[in-house]
């Protein structure tokens, strides 16, 4: 147990061990507070662990793999929203569809967040490069790799505008705010960038604030995705990672057990003799072929001698009687895998961790339709929808002042657990009731039959079929011709 804790833990700066923290980082010169585990150690433990990279492929795929969408702020088909409003959320709409369209060159937004939520869940921590057009916009993201990433002790606090808005007018106050600064090292080249709002200049090589400091070599900014309040986040899992250790080296001795072997199905007792020269030389050949392929399905012929005893009455020397036998060793063989209850109950503490079912990691075989949706939602309600308001909240507070957007936001897509044949089958008595236009079941219809259905725009197809029964003397001649049928 303490061997562990020295290779993961570390405490203070003054516990500084260079078999912990042997890296590129200067922790006393910097300023840099030094992390409470060993970032390495963390990110490569999902490559060791049997269940943890399906875990967070699961928080990955469930949490951004449904993209990112935007959403209007207010209620915008309300009676009393004036149409200046509407048109210019109509605008910022627009302008937020480009934004997140455009967030990096390379990939979609979705997939850069799912790099940085990786990150946090291996680490605790998840980094976000955030670059500025020549406005001072935010203008795109890039993934800074948490392993190379440490973070500063807070400044001194400095004056930030804050804007908001309050019955529909924007204002502005002055608050104090501390900052942090953030440095990357790889291959001993150190950069250094500024946490995201801090309106200082500072410079990337130098880590100082200095309004004198060319375009080129002024610092970007960076958002800090972390699990906790503290100053780095911690991975939810960490409580078990006592467990992760040891069902590796569970799985190791079972690895081990085959490879080296160690399958001894009975032992060969000689008595009164010994074994020949050549026959000792070929069962030393036997067990030296640890693999055990070169002589497997293969006869072993052993040769062995008797042991001289005292001359007898014809004065010749005489030999003993030499016997073999075989003894069966089979009741003291593994007949399968050692600890795999042990490695069955870590897994489920890790899942637990992460608070996800079963069928999230790929273990299915006791669900049926109605469980494995109850498991579903459930996940989706408790775990899933949080942690996108968690990430959307945050891209919201810091991104749409700066782009001066504010009817619309940010919004991260889930999954659509309706299904149509059933919504179909509730609807029935709706339908027949009267309660229930045309129009209302377009887009039902649509996703049954697998196509976008636009809504019909005559006021026709608008009101329920019962009603216009009622007012069929009323009819406009524009109307289709159905009910005369």
């Amino acid at each position: 147990m303490k061997q562990l804790k020295a290779t993961i833990m570390k405490a203070n700066m003054s516990d500084h061990t260079k078999q912990m923290y042997e890296d590129e980082f200067s922790y006393e010169k910097d300023d840099i507070v030094p992390p409470p585990y060993h970032i390495n150690e963390l990110k490569s433990m999902a490559e060791y662990s049997t269940i943890l990279q399906q875990c967070i492929d699961a928080y990955r795929t469930n949490i951004l793999g449904f993209g990112f969408g935007v959403e209007y702020a207010f209620d915008f088909n309300a009676e009393d929203v004036k149409p200046v409003k509407k048109k210019t959320a109509e605008k910022e709409w627009t302008r937020l569809e480009e934004f997140t369209k455009y967030m990096n060159y390379d990939e979609s937004a979705d997939v850069i967040l799912g790099y940085v939520l990786e990150d946090r869940e291996k680490t605790g921590n998840g980094f976000l490069e955030v670059l500025r057009d020549g406005q001072g916009k935010p203008a795109g993201i890039e993934y800074l790799d948490a392993l190379h990433i440490r973070i500063c002790k807070l400044s001194e606090p400095v004056d930030v505008e804050f804007r908001y808005t309050e019955n529909g007018e924007m204002k502005t106050m002055n608050r104090k705010k501390r900052f942090r600064k953030y440095v990357q090292v790889i291959n001993e080249k150190k950069v250094f960038f500024k946490e995201y709002g801090d309106p200082r200049i500072l410079n990337c090589e130098t880590g100082k604030y200095d309004d004198a400091t060319p375009e080129p070599l002024q610092a970007t900014e960076v958002i800090h995705f972390k699990i906790g309040s503290g100053t780095y986040g911690i991975p939810r899992w960490i409580g078990n990672i006592v467990n992760m250790y040891g069902a590796r080296k569970a799985e190791e001795l079972n690895y081990l057990y085959f490879k080296q072997g160690r399958h001894v199905p009975g032992a060969i007792i000689v008595e009164n003799g010994m074994l020949s020269e050549t026959s000792y030389q070929q069962l030393q050949d036997y067990m030296d072929d640890i693999e055990g392929s070169d002589h497997a399905h293969k006869f072993l012929l052993l040769e062995v001698e008797g042991l001289p005893t005292e001359k007898g009455l014809t004065g010749e020397e005489d030999v003993s009687n030499v016997k073999v036998n075989f003894k069966s060793l089979a009741e003291i063989l593994q007949e399968d895998a050692l600890f795999l209850e042990y490695d069955e109950k870590t897994r489920n503490k890790i899942r637990s961790a992460f608070r996800l079912p079963p069928i999230y990691t790929g273990e299915s075989q006791d669900y049926n339709k109605a469980t494995a949706d109850t498991a579903r939602k459930t996940t989706e309600e408790q775990v899933f929808q949080p942690e996108r308001h968690l990430i959307t909240g945050k891209l919201n507070t810091l991104f749409l002042p700066d782009l001066d957007i504010w009817h619309v936001r940010f919004l991260l897509n889930g999954p659509d657990f309706r299904d149509p044949l059933e919504i179909a089958k509730v609807l029935t008595p709706f339908i027949q009731a009267g309660a229930v236009s045309p129009n209302d079941l377009r887009d039902l219809a649509g996703r049954i039959l697998g196509k976008t259905l636009e809504e019909w725009p005559e006021e026709f197809y608008h009101r329920p079929l019962e009603s216009r029964i009622k007012t069929a003397d009323g009819l406009s001649p524009s109307e289709p011709n159905q009910l005369e049928k």
